[in-house]
């Protein structure tokens, strides 16, 4: 029984393959007459059977290169200007750390001889000295991260040799604490500091294959954006209040590495990040702060007879040098052919210190708020900043984000 189901599609063969020999040798016969359209008729019969019987049902798999998927997925279907585009976005999570260099006068004996008094904390956000009470209690929510979308664009040139990626950053973050002390009885205040960036990224990717799923990329471009600071402190106790801003610009050219490892058709990951540094970023600020009549002078601990009002600010920018440095690590699942999502973990810090030497503005109400605004910029500025220069510490602020991510490949 199973020899006679074997002989079936046997047979069957062999009566086609008879039926093309003979269509093949009557085409000959029209064509050695001149019956040429005729003889191509039958030929053309011929092909089809034989495509029937012996063409395979399946194609034989395409070799992609292992930077084909890389940074784009898998053969997206709209090719213009010589390759293919991305456009996606991320959700971000961000937590934010700063360090603001001395906290404490204990850290530096300097401090608290020009202040008169043995403590002289600051904020940790703001660029500014801002805060006169030693301790602080923050809240429950002390700190307000920020969530975002991050848009990315890029583009992969049909050599899938090069190509160019845009991402854009954000974060926000805020801080409520209460501050207290002791100085002729006890005194409290409350403080609120806020801290905003955004962070432009625009790179040339040149792709290399390191096997057939494993690639880099070497990054070069610009970075270029802004960090801003916001804090305000009032203390009834004392009598003051303050508010701080301030800004920092920058452009800086930027180079990177990517490494790339495609596990599987539907999954893969990155590792990389980028180095960025310039010496012309630009800083401005301004310092307002008043103290009413019987208040506490910020630094000597005594009350004063006026009202002082007085505002501190930068009337040219001043010079700073920033040091960036982007981490990034990322998983991609990619489940349809034009769709892509990612998992991934990002470290974006800045460092930097800024020449104070430029005498700054002062506008006062009157000479005692005038004599103050000269102490509170040489004591908070001159000595007590964490500006880089002279053993002092650079400013910090580190930014982690946690992201989930889609990427459309055209």
């Amino acid at each position: 029984m199973l020899v006679w189901l074997l002989a079936i599609p046997t047979t069957l063969l062999y009566a086609e393959e008879t039926d093309a020999t003979k269509l093949e040798l009557e085409a000959e016969s029209y064509e050695s007459r001149g019956y040429l359209k005729k003889g191509q008729i039958l030929r053309e019969k011929v092909k089809k059977i034989r495509s029937r019987n012996f063409q395979r049902s399946y194609s034989e798999p395409e070799y992609i290169p292992s930077n084909h998927n890389i940074p784009a997925t898998n053969n997206g279907s709209l090719e213009f200007s010589g390759g293919k585009w991305e456009i996606g976005f991320r959700g971000l999570q961000s937590y934010s750390m700063f360090q603001s260099g001395k906290e404490w006068s204990f850290d530096d004996g300097r401090i608290a001889f020009q202040a008169g008094t043995p403590y002289f904390p600051r904020s940790e956000i703001g660029y500014q000295n801002i805060r006169s009470l030693p301790f602080t209690n923050e809240w429950n929510d002390k700190r307000r991260e920020s969530s975002y979308l991050s848009p990315r664009f890029a583009y992969l040139h049909k050599s899938k040799k090069w190509g160019l990626e845009y991402v854009y950053l954000q974060a926000n973050t805020s801080r409520n604490y209460f501050t207290f002390g002791y100085l002729d009885g006890f005194q409290y205040g409350n403080q609120v500091d806020a801290f905003r960036n955004a962070d432009h990224k625009l790179v040339v990717q040149v792709f290399e294959e390191y096997s057939s799923n494993k690639s880099f990329s070497w990054e070069f471009g610009f970075r270029f954006g802004s960090m801003n600071s916001n804090s305000s402190q009032h203390s009834s106790t004392l009598g003051q209040t303050s508010l701080l801003k301030d800004q920092i610009n920058y452009i800086a050219p930027s180079t990177g590495f990517k490494f790339y490892h495609q596990l599987a058709n539907v999954w893969s990951y990155e590792l990389g990040g980028d180095l960025f540094f310039t010496p012309e970023a630009k800083l401005k600020y301004r310092r307002d702060m008043f103290v009413n009549a019987s208040g506490y002078t910020r630094f000597t601990g005594e009350t004063i007879s006026y009202d002082e009002m007085y505002s501190i600010f930068s009337e040219k920018n001043l010079d700073t040098a920033i040091v960036g440095l982007n981490l990034i690590t990322q998983l991609n699942w990619q489940p349809f052919t034009h769709h892509k999502f990612h998992l991934g973990l990002q470290y974006l810090q800045y460092n930097w210190r800024a020449n104070e030497s430029r005498i700054p503005g002062i506008r006062a109400a009157n000479m005692e708020s005038y004599s103050s605004a000269i102490k509170d910029y040489y004591l908070s500025s001159g000595y007590y900043e964490a500006d880089g220069y002279n053993d002092r510490p650079n400013r910090m602020a580190a930014i982690a984000n946690l992201f989930l991510g889609y990427t459309y490949v055209f």
